[in-house]
């Protein structure tokens, strides 16, 4: 468990580092996702995407550092979520902007592999909560 738990961590420090960017450069950050220009508010829906993230990435950061898997496990059960969610929604945009940019391919991709680690974790710690 303790490499699932790395990964786990370099998901946070992942996440942290996309809020970042999406916080300060948010038209940056999206012209990954799409050639189409941002009108002000959907640029500041990037930055509230950004919080949300950050706040995300806090909370799994805090359920890893309390070591035990009580806490850990729902976190990650919600993530599991969030990984089927972010797929379909990366679909819908790749369809939507009519490409799949490296940045669509990468966010299905890293979510699908997210995704396999989440099961395998929660299938082995099924009972030791």
């Amino acid at each position: 468990m303790r490499l699932v738990r790395a990964v786990f961590y370099l998901e946070v420090m992942g996440n942290l580092g996309s809020a970042a960017f999406a916080l300060l450069f948010p038209a940056a950050f999206f012209a990954q996702l799409s050639a189409d220009p941002l009108p002000f508010a959907a640029i500041e829906f990037v930055r509230w995407y950004a919080v949300v993230l950050l706040m995300l990435a806090l909370v799994l950061l805090a359920a890893l550092r309390e070591g035990s898997d009580r806490f850990l496990r729902p976190v990650i059960a919600a993530y599991l979520l969030g990984d089927a969610l972010q797929i379909t929604v990366s679909i819908r945009l790749g369809t939507a902007v009519g490409a799949y940019g490296v940045a669509v391919h990468g966010a299905i991709w890293t979510s699908l592999l997210y995704a396999v680690i989440r099961i395998y974790y929660l299938a082995r710690t099924r009972g030791t909560s």
